[in-house]
Parts: C-alpha cells; structure tokens; sequence
C-alpha cells in the first residue's frame, strides 16, 4: 500500500561518488573533461534533490484503488492523509494510513467539530476483530465510546497491507467550511472490542492539525498543542517526522557549489 523513496538516503553516498570522479578526471584532462562532468554532476544532484523534497503520500497506491485529490504527509506517527473535498455536498472523502503501535493495535482519524485536541473529537478507528481489520465511529469524551457522530459518515471500510491499516470514509462538513481540525492517533491493544489507552509520547500529543479543504489544502497546519488527557480515542509512537528529509533546494546547492570547488582545487 505504501512505497518509500531512498532518494535522500542515497544522496550523500551519491554526491561524494560523484566528487570523487571529478577529482579523479581532473588530474587527467581537466580542460575537456570537467566541464561535462560538472554538469553532469549538478544535473543528476538536482534531481535527486527534487526527489527528495517530494511527498512520500504521492506514490502510495491503495489495494481498492481509490483516488484522492489530495494528500499530505502528518508530521507524526508515520500517518499520512488522502482526501478529496466536495463543496457541492460538503462533504469530505479521506484514505487515512497509518501503522498501529502494535499489530494488535489500532489506528484513528478524528474531526474535532467543537475544539482542537481529542476532547470532543468525532473519531473513525479502526483495529483487527476475529481475524479482519473493521472500523467503528466513536465519541471521544474521557475514553471512546462507540456512538454515531455528530456529523454524517458514509463509506466506511478498510484494508491493510500487512504492516500499515488504512481508513476510508466519506463525511459531511459544515457548509462553507474552508478548514477541519483533525486529530489522529495510534494504539497498542484493543480489549473485548474497545481500544486500549494510547502511549503519552512527544509525536502522540502533537498529533492534531488544521487541514485546508480548498485551494492547496494538502498542507496541515499545527493546532495549538492539547492538553494531555489520561485516555484517548487513538494512538501512540514518537517519530517526530514522517516522510521524506526536506532539505532547502538553496542550501543544499549551496553546499554542492562549495563541496566541487574544494575537491576541484585540491
């Protein structure tokens, strides 16, 4: 369901590949061959520059095959979101993946129609029962408590690869929405049907965001940090970055310029 590029962690070993070469042509025909070498290198670089700077969510694929208009990569818990805003129906379809804590874990996407932490949130989780990955909607005061929303939900099913389980659902939003706020988590354990407290880790009480319906809504923007609650409707972990290392295109460039020159005078 998920395919991750090495782009950035082959880069280094790449850029000092490639410096050694100049180095090494240098000493035999610096004036026909380090011209095409040099750009040679700065192009192959640059690209592996763009690749790395990219979205890990855009090269997932779904067994369904469903698609989004959108994604994003969360910045914790190793979660990503897709998801499609209708402003004709006010409605929200969203693909959330997300490995659980544990394989016997659980999993969970929330809106939070009233506030932006967990309190209040109106959540979708989904865990493995008698063998097959289901998912339920909850409402989460203190502890979830499986109930219907506040809002409407359609579409509700699931899949799993083996390591990641992914939510689908489709939601009605208030009309004229242009934000939701978000809220997703991970679990270890789930017990006779009811998901198990969550870990109280750094990426677990960040979990929560601003996502932007409209007009380069893929970005999700940090919500005020929520208070700690003792139990939760979702999830733990404490990676504190998903994705692909973002590096500046400039300074990265910068470094490469600087790195040629030092090898190139040696």
């Amino acid at each position: 369901m998920m395919t991750t590029s090495n782009s950035t962690r082959l880069l280094p070993l790449y850029m000092y590949s490639q410096i050694s070469q100049l180095h090494h042509f240098k000493t035999m025909d610096s004036s026909v061959i380090s011209p095409t070498l040099l750009l040679s290198f700065l192009i192959s670089a640059s690209l592996l520059i763009s690749l790395s700077d990219s979205l890990v969510c855009t090269s997932q694929k779904f067994k369904a095959n469903k698609v989004f208009s959108n994604c994003t990569d969360l910045p914790y818990l190793k979660s990503f979101l897709h998801f499609t805003y209708n402003s004709t129906n006010s409605s929200l379809s969203i693909g959330f993946i997300s490995p659980p804590a544990k394989p016997e874990g659980w999993v969970a996407w929330a809106i939070n129609p009233t506030g932006t932490g967990m309190i209040g949130s109106q959540a979708l989780i989904a865990f493995q029962s008698n063998g097959s990955l289901i998912v339920n909607t909850y409402n989460v005061s203190m502890f979830p408590q499986q109930s219907k929303l506040s809002f409407d939900v359609w579409d509700l099913s699931t899949e799993s690869d083996g390591k990641n389980f992914a939510i689908f659902a489709t939601v009605k939003v208030p009309e004229g929405a242009t934000t939701v706020n978000q809220v997703w988590q991970v679990g270890p354990s789930v017990s006779k049907g009811v998901p198990d407290k969550h870990e109280m880790g750094e990426a677990n009480k960040k979990s929560v965001g601003v996502l932007k319906l409209i007009a380069g809504g893929g970005a999700a923007a940090p919500a005020p940090a929520p208070t700690a609650v003792p139990a939760p409707a979702h999830g733990p972990s404490s990676d504190k970055k998903s994705g692909v290392c973002r590096i500046g295109k400039s300074n990265l460039l910068s470094v490469l310029g600087l790195l040629v020159s030092l090898f190139w005078f040696i």
